[in-house]
């Protein structure tokens, strides 16, 4: 409180007055100390409510009246019923300032027309003004139109009703509706009138509007509305769709995204499905990036950021969502700072070298005032690079793309050379954009030179392999340009495809690497190109020695899946039946059972005992059982007849198996493929670990032996393979593998 006597009487002195009850010379100076510069309103209303608490609330009424109407006068009457309200909470019996209060109230709220009836019905109040003013306060944010939350309900309500004479609110809350009076009103919390939810449920119309035609404000009503001021994309593009339908967001989002990035307000993180968060503090977009950038971690960390705002002015420019896009400032700390990096790691990440060239290079373009780009430092970069391809593996697909384009205008002579070795190592993805920059280009003779190299040493370009084969049977520039290539037969590539397939099936079938299990999938789905009618076709082309070699390249082939097998073997067998001997398949002959005579003889042996011995048993403890009386409570007679139909079920079942039975010859079991009678040696090849099967009929099984039912899956998945062939069981990723050692005959 301060001391200063200037114009009247200090604070300190006037509290004194009250405390002392010198409420005349209090008065007295009581003018003089409202119009002091240098007191305000809210450090004389206590000084007033002192004299009220010295049970004189006489003489501090007027005091508090003519300190409101001077606030009025000097303030305006907003402030003024501020005043009035913290009177009232000092003087809380200070009855004349009731006509003040309801006059400056009904002032401020002129649009209230239910106002005026409620001050009547709840000013004064019974427990003073202090609690009365609580419960107008609260009355003026639940006026008609007007939001508030209620525990029992899940979703916000709207006023829609105020009766000044009872004083009872009704609210509708979605689809049902219930009514507050002054006793239950305290159970409503006003919510602001840009609650999201409630707009979003009683004034969808008006948020539409603010999407359409501010969407940062849109997204901040959101935030706001939010309890941790953060908000998620799908929560974002629910709330979109839902006013506009899914068209609508992706119009929305195209122009609104460049807006909310560039918000001081709003925080967006990176990514295609940004979470937002409201700021408590002013950050501008570039601001944001530059500290980004210069507090990145690594080299490429710093280069990524770079491109990123590079493609991102790029979509914007070309999008016209924004005014001058590019901030001169940060384009030139950019371009700069990609020179630094440049130098930086020429030594060590010669690739992150040219990248960095790459993108200063880029921002020179744009006429950002950075150092000049050094013509000759491209060439001297690639000259420390041993192999061009590494440059593939070492970049980002994206950061690689640029760096070929700046090749391209930096090494008009080599450019090609440097495309073609990257083409080998590419992904599938820039295979076709760097071949057609190659023939646009007129490095034809650079790109036929690689594509060779990939046909002889197919594992070594897995993904160009596989374009290779898509993109000849495709009706691209691409595809006219690998048929003219006499060098490249469709044969020729095929071969080279199976010979991939080969050895990456083999490598995968050895070490089950998820990376081998790839590169496989992806040549599969390269191989099977329009529904396998390039394959099919060579087939149709093949003479009789062709269908000879590609039967035995189909059934060895370690990569090709089991429906591809299938698929090729069975289409050969269509054009050339004759190359195939076909193979007695027992195994999948379900109106025969394959037994031993042992194995035969045991069932019949069992039959005969449950039908001679078993049966008879269990007929005499029925015919005992029904001795004793009553059959309804005679648990002894119903558990004889369960058992009695027991057994005739499991003789008919054995009676029924035995006229399918059928003994197992030497003949069959002497076959070169596995079958049923046969014994195999296979070594597990996650193991290494050899091991021997014999495969016999369902009653000669003896799995401790390693003794097998022919028709059981193990067993199923070995019938009809051969020495050399690998045999798999069960599913990824508890797959089991053999390689067949020897098969002879159990019998």
């Amino acid at each position: 409180m301060t001391e200063s006597t200037a114009g009247g009487p200090s604070l300190i002195k006037l509290g004194k007055m009250a405390n002392t009850k010198e409420f005349d010379k209090l008065a007295d100076a009581w003018h003089e100390a409202l119009g002091h510069p240098e007191y305000s309103w809210k450090e004389l209303v206590p000084i007033a409510g002192q004299v009220g608490r010295q049970n004189a609330v006489d003489r501090a009424e007027p005091l508090m009246i003519s300190l409101v109407e001077w606030v009025e006068a000097k303030r305006g009457p907003a402030e003024a019923l501020a005043a009035v309200i913290d009177a009232a909470r000092q003087l809380p019996r200070g009855h004349k300032l009731i006509d003040h209060m309801k006059r400056l109230y009904v002032a401020v709220h002129p649009d209230y027309a239910e106002l005026p009836g409620l001050l009547e019905l709840l000013l004064p109040g019974e427990d003073g003004l202090d609690k009365a003013v609580e419960m107008v306060e609260r009355y003026t944010r639940l006026q008609p139109g007007a939001f508030a939350r209620e525990n029992t309900f899940l979703v916000p309500g709207v006023v829609e009703t105020v009766n000044p004479e009872n004083g009872v609110v009704g609210l509708r809350f979605d689809d049902r509706r219930a009514e507050f009076g002054p006793a239950t009103i305290a159970r409503l919390r006003p919510r602001p009138a840009d609650d999201f939810a409630a707009l979003a449920l009683y004034r969808p119309d008006d948020l539409r509007h603010t999407a359409e035609n501010d969407p940062v404000e849109f997204v901040k009503i959101a935030l706001r509305s939010q309890r941790e001021g953060r908000l998620m994309y799908k929560e974002l593009k629910g709330a979109i769709a839902d006013l506009m339908g899914e068209k609508g967001w992706k119009t929305w989002w195209t122009t609104a995204k460049a807006a909310l990035k560039r918000d001081e307000m709003i925080g967006m993180s990176a990514g295609s499905q940004p979470t937002f968060k409201l700021l408590r503090q002013a950050d501008k977009f570039e601001e944001r990036l530059r500290r980004e950038f210069d507090f990145a971690k690594t080299p490429l960390d710093k280069l990524v950021r770079i491109m990123g705002y590079l493609d991102e002015i790029s979509r914007e420019e070309k999008a016209g969502t924004c005014d001058g896009c590019a901030d001169e400032e940060l384009l030139v700390h950019f371009g700069n700072g990609a020179a630094k990096i440049a130098v930086a790691v020429l030594k060590e990440q010669p690739a992150l070298s040219l990248a960095g060239l790459a993108l200063h290079a880029e921002v020179a373009a744009r006429n950002a005032p950075v150092a000049r780009p050094n013509p000759k430092a491209a060439a001297q970069v690639v000259g420390r690079i041993d192999d061009l391809g590494t440059l593939a593996q070492e970049l980002p697909e994206a950061l690689l793309q640029r760096v070929l384009a700046y090749l391209q205008q930096a090494m008009p002579e080599r450019w090609g050379e440097v495309w073609a070795a990257v083409l080998m190592r590419a992904g599938k993805r820039l295979c076709d954009a760097i071949t057609r920059g190659l023939i646009e280009g007129g490095q034809t003779d650079a790109l036929t030179a690689a594509l060779l190299r990939t046909v002889e040493r197919p594992t070594s370009s897995p993904d160009l392999m596989g374009w290779m084969w898509r993109s000849r049977f495709s009706s691209s520039p691409a595809a006219t340009y690998l048929n003219g290539i006499e060098e490249l037969p469709v044969v020729r590539v095929a071969d080279a495809m199976f010979a991939l397939l080969d050895s990456i099936g083999n490598l995968y079938g050895m070490s089950l690497e998820e990376k081998h299990l790839k590169v496989l999938e992806s040549a599969r789905a390269a191989l099977v190109t329009q529904g396998t009618r390039p394959l099919l076709g060579l087939i149709d082309a093949a003479d009789r020695r062709e269908a000879i070699r590609l039967k035995r390249l189909f059934e060895t082939n370690q990569g090709l899946s089991p429906a591809q097998r299938t698929q090729l073997l069975g289409y050969l067998r269509s054009r050339f039946a004759d190359i195939f001997v076909e193979v007695t398949r027992e195994w999948e002959d379900s109106a025969v059972i394959y037994t031993t005579e042992d194995g035969l003889r045991r069932s019949q042996s069992a039959l005969n005992f449950i039908i001679e011995e078993e049966i008879p048993a269990v007929a005499k403890q029925i015919g005992e059982a029904a001795a004793h009386g009553d059959l309804s409570e005679n648990s002894e007679y119903t558990a004889a007849l369960e058992k009695r139909d027991q057994l005739a079920s499991r003789a008919t079942r054995m009676e029924n198996e035995l006229k399918l039975a059928k003994v197992i010859n030497h003949e069959m079991a002497a076959s070169d493929f596995v079958n049923a009678g046969t014994r195999v040696t296979a070594r597990e090849l996650a193991s290494g670990v050899e091991e021997v099967y014999t495969f016999l009929g369902p009653w000669d099984t003896d799995t401790e032996n390693k003794v097998l039912n022919y028709q059981a899956p193990l067993a199923q998945a070995f019938m009809g393979a051969k020495v050399g062939d690998t045999v798999s069981f069960g599913e990824e990723p508890e797959t089991r593998r053999w390689e067949i050692l020897a098969i002879g005959p159990a019998v």
